[in-house]
């Protein structure tokens, strides 16, 4: 690549990158070369401006794809990537906790789609301990401030990564080539959060430099967030059928109050080595980390318990659910805390060489990722025979037989812990050579191979303070009778000290005035001691839950780039051969599925690793065509064959359950036997650019899905520590079913009216599954990640000195999965509403102001049926004022 490529205007330069749907920088180049005499040169001031850099990118490249530059980016009230997308047609993302985590496209779940920085990969290992390890990207660790570009490619071409049925996203950071030399830019925000009520502060600066010759250049940026969020909600942890009557009764019905502190610290840099016109070096090295220490409180009973009585008192049933009751049964406190984190580094050598007639690219790197549960404590004191009364119809309504807010009320009952630690590692090697031709209407042939050597490993452990070993002191069995003895209420050792709260959230009744938890005092009991007695307590290896899967991932393709008068696409394929392997214990069932590791309690007589095989391998052909109808008018046709791996934790040999309090209890387990997912697709698109800022499209695809997942329900019979007894338990396991449909109509509509303009975009999405539904198995005929109707509509107006915009996105329900109890889990219609404003004090500095969630929009789940109610969960708003500095 020679040093002109590296000062051409700002777009022209840029697009060389975004353009590309492949896996280099050397690929995105040559993708774009046949239009590139054409491209507009821009310069990026604005949002007008912005938008009109979005559309020229989108207007030349040469399959269907979707572009959001930096300054857009900055533009958006968006702290993180995936937010920032959810404004792309065909594009969804989930926020549970009110911050962009995982992303859909066009129908297809955040499992089905990859999310690229640079080309490649980066690792996730997520911190939450009810996350299943998947392959979605999780953007909490990736500040929007660190990206340039970003690309949604929804029509694939043989040079890019396998493994989205949905769409592959590229992210592109910033290069000191490419920038002035001495470039600064420092903010410094504060955001003020409804819910926790504070203020949390983050700091971002980037400086870039480069020597005169430009051959050489450094880039640093870093980014350091802190956040104090809460989120206070209204649960039902599941529904249960029973064969001997025809009611479906709410497993727990809870409000909880998550509280987490999140500090967030990401540095990333750039080195940029041209030694010669003819060879580029670039080294990109990432490092985010994130502690998200958090814990959860919730009111919970066990109504499931009570079923006979729930059956005989109900006053409200809507198609065999029980909606309304009452029982004389438990109400119970959970307090669950959590030492938690996650952090991810990728370090990527990229290598750039033009010579005569042909050019090359090699990369190198490695992507690592660590983080999870690394501690937890959870205590259950529980009012026996309180009774409660419950009303899930409209708002609903819980009131519990003694008052909740006072500790005395209840009871010692538990307490459990353990550890959930993942990691995620990746180290990759490719090679891509483009020659240059005539043959024909080809202009470029390309060819290219790349290794992948993939490792995802969960570890799980189990904390018993009730061990045979566990010394209580002088009038106790064990530590945990000692801590029952001295504190036998909420109340007697001040594990209540905090006092009362009221719970801010979608439910009334006095199960709303709860005790506020004394964490700190909680786990220096548990981890330290109590009244002279140290803490004792059995740590267990979790056998069922601990796993490891490695994949080594060879590809190979050809591509043949095309063009002509009126015309450009290319044709090629790809190869991907995949060698998994997924590891695990065999154990016998005498030790309860558990190993002590740290003292002589609980061994299984059986005890080995053992390994399961599954290879596979798959053509995927592609081809993209673009006609030039008009100066104005676009045509596209794209066809292929995709495929995406399953969720790591679905090949794994994995198992987990809920509750087994009552009795009986649900779950889930993996199925390392499981098939990728494969689709032939189909894609057309119409573009009509009748100005430089103003855009109308519409797009149609079409999916063939084959091997969608099915699901099949094992019983087995599993240890209830807490009781000392084996219960039975229904594992919802996937499988290798029959496949499915995707198709739908995108519509899109730029307008500038010259100081103020509008942007609307609609999908319409129709998924089905081959498979029969059948409601009495979960899982059974659907298809995840899709909602029918997704909506994004934004506003604003700029001048010299002022921009303002106000944003809306919406998607209508969609089904989640399964949940960690093995129920369905769907996500009711959710719109939210969202806004910026900015202030040019002088050409360096400005004032800004962003609102996120400005109508305060619950996010709500439900099982099967919309009255099954799961969850509703209230994050509140979000207000943003800062400054930014650039120079």
């Amino acid at each position: 690549m020679s040093k002109s490529i590296f000062k051409k205007g700002m777009l022209a330069s840029s697009i060389a990158l975004i353009l590309t749907s492949g896996t280099s920088a050397m690929a995105a180049e040559q993708v774009s070369s046949v239009a590139e005499s054409d491209i507009e040169v821009i310069e990026v001031k604005g949002i007008r401006s912005s938008l009109k850099e979005n559309i020229n990118a989108k207007r030349f490249s040469s399959n269907v794809s979707d572009v959001i530059t930096s300054e857009d980016i900055g533009k958006f009230p968006d702290k993180n990537v995936a937010e920032t997308l959810s404004r792309i047609t065909g594009v969804a993302v989930s926020r549970e906790f009110g911050e962009g985590e995982k992303v859909s496209i066009r129908g297809a779940g955040p499992k089905y789609n990859r999310t690229l920085l640079n080309g490649q990969t980066v690792g996730t290992a997520d911190w939450f301990i009810l996350d299943e390890a998947n392959r979605s990207f999780n953007y909490t660790m990736l500040p929007s401030v660190i990206v340039k570009s970003l690309e949604v490619n929804k029509s694939p071409v043989a040079s890019i990564d396998e493994g989205s049925i949905g769409g592959t996203i590229v992210l592109r950071t910033r290069r000191p080539l490419e920038m002035d030399a001495n470039s600064v830019s420092l903010s410094l925000e504060g955001q003020y959060s409804e819910t926790s009520e504070e203020t949390d502060p983050q700091l971002a600066g980037m400086y870039s430099w480069k020597n005169e010759d430009e051959s050489f250049g450094v880039m640093v940026s870093a980014v350091k967030q802190e956040r104090n969020l809460e989120r206070q909600g209204f649960e039902v942890l599941g529904w249960v059928e029973s064969a001997d009557d025809k009611y479906s009764v709410p497993r727990n019905i809870g409000a909880p109050k998550f509280v987490q502190s999140r500090e967030r610290e990401t540095i990333f840099a750039t080195l940029q080595y041209a030694p010669t016109d003819s060879l580029l070096m670039t080294l990109n090295y990432l490092d985010s980390k994130m502690d998200v220490d958090n814990q959860n409180s919730n009111l919970i009973n066990f109504a499931f318990g009570d079923r006979a009585e729930i059956i005989a008192n109900a006053t409200k049933i809507e198609n065999g659910a029980i909606l309304a009751s009452s029982a004389g049964g438990n109400y119970a406190y959970n307090f669950i805390n959590r030492v938690s984190s996650t952090q991810t580094d990728q370090l990527h050598l990229d290598v750039d060489y033009q010579g005569d007639g042909y050019s090359l690219n090699v990369e190198l790197g490695r992507t690592e990722a660590k983080g999870g549960t690394y501690r937890e404590t959870s205590w259950e004191y529980v009012a026996v025979g309180a009774g409660y009364e419950y009303d899930l119809t409209g708002t609903p309504n819980v009131n519990v037989g003694v008052n909740p807010a006072d500790g005395n009320n209840f009871a010692a009952g538990w307490i459990w812990g353990g550890a959930k630690p993942t990691t995620d590692e990746e180290t990759f090697a490719q090679a891509d050579l483009t020659f240059d031709v005539e043959f024909g209407p080809f202009t470029a042939i390309k060819t290219g191979v790349k290794y992948r050597q993939a490792e995802r490993t969960q570890g799980r452990h189990a904390y018993s303070w009730h061990a045979p070993f566990a010394d209580g002191g002088p009038d106790s069995d064990h530590y945990l009778d000692h801590i029952f003895d001295s504190c036998p209420t909420l109340a007697t050792c001040g594990l209540d000290a905090n006092g009362a709260i009221s719970i801010d959230a979608g439910v009334t009744g006095n199960i709303t005035q709860q005790v506020s938890h004394n964490r700190g005092l909680m786990e220096d009991i548990a981890f330290n001691g109590l009244n002279g007695v140290s803490a004792a307590y059995a740590i267990h290896d979790n056998l069922a839950e601990i796993w490891e899967v490695k994949e080594d991932i060879l590809a190979l393709y050809v591509q043949g780039d095309f063009s002509g008068d009126g015309y450009r696409g290319n044709v090629g394929l790809r190869h991907v051969s995949t060698d998994q392997t997924s590891y695990g214990y065999e154990f016998s069932g005498d030790s309860w599925g558990l190993n002590t590791i740290n003292g002589d309690w609980l061994t299984p007589k059986v005890l080995n690793w053992v390994s399961q095989d599954n290879d596979y391998s798959e053509f995927l052909p592609s081809f993209n065509i673009a006609f030039d109808l008009t100066d104005e008018q676009v045509f596209r046709v794209g066809a292929a064959r995709v495929m995406a791996r399953q969720n790591w934790a679905d090949i794994s040999s994995s198992e987990t359950f809920g509750s087994l309090t009552g009795g009986r209890g649900t779950g889930s387990r993996g199925n390392p036997n499981l098939a990728p997912t494969i689709a032939n697709q189909f894609d057309l698109s119409w573009e009509w650019y009748y100005d430089d800022a103003s855009m109308l499209s519409v797009a149609y695809f079409a999916k063939d899905l084959s091997s969608l997942r099915s699901t099949v329900t094992v019983t087995e019979d599993r240890y209830d520590q807490e009781n000392d007894v084996f219960v039975p338990v229904d594992f919802a396991q996937p499988g290798n079913g029959l496949g499915g449909s995707i198709q739908g109509i995108e519509l899109g509509l730029q307008h500038d009216f010259g100081g103020f303009g509008v942007s609307a975009n609609y999908t319409y999405t129709d998924a089905s599954a081959d498979e029969e539904r059948d409601i009495s198995k979960a899982g059974t005929g659907l298809v995840e990640g899709t909602s029918k109707n997704m909506l994004n509509l934004m506003a604003f107006y700029e001048n010299d000195d002022y921009q303002a915009r106000i944003m809306y996105n919406f998607r209508s329900d969609w089904y989640k999965g399964l949940h960690f109890n093995g129920d369905e889990l769907f996500n009711d219609s959710f719109g939210q509403w969202d806004a910026s404003a900015s202030y040019n004090v002088n050409q360096y500095v400005t004032l800004t102001l962003e609102a996120v969630n400005l109508t305060d929009e619950e996010i709500v789940e439900y099982n099967t049926n919309e009255e099954r109610i799961m969850s509703i969960y209230s994050n509140g708003r979000r207000y943003v004022a800062g400054i930014r500095v650039n120079f």
